[in-house]
């Protein structure tokens, strides 16, 4: 059996008007005073953003992605 993916929240940080992805854990932990995206991206909660996403993070997108196991993944062919 595999490891399940981390949960992800995508949000839109205020200072580049990107959404990045953030852990689950830390947009659900109430002490915190910054998040810390999957691409070293820190922003202060304040400066957040929960939108549908436009432009989303490549960085983010990759280091997700590569979380995700094989026998998840799309597959193209036949």
């Amino acid at each position: 059996m595999t490891p399940p993916v981390p949960g992800v929240e995508w949000l839109m940080s205020a200072y580049d008007a990107t959404w990045h992805a953030f852990p689950t854990a830390q947009v659900s932990d109430q002490t915190r005073a910054f998040y810390q995206a999957f691409c070293d991206h820190s922003i202060p909660i304040r400066h957040v953003e929960r939108a549908a996403p436009r432009v989303l993070c490549a960085a983010c997108l990759v280091l997700f992605g590569a979380q995700i196991p094989d026998d998840q993944r799309w597959q193209m062919g036949g």
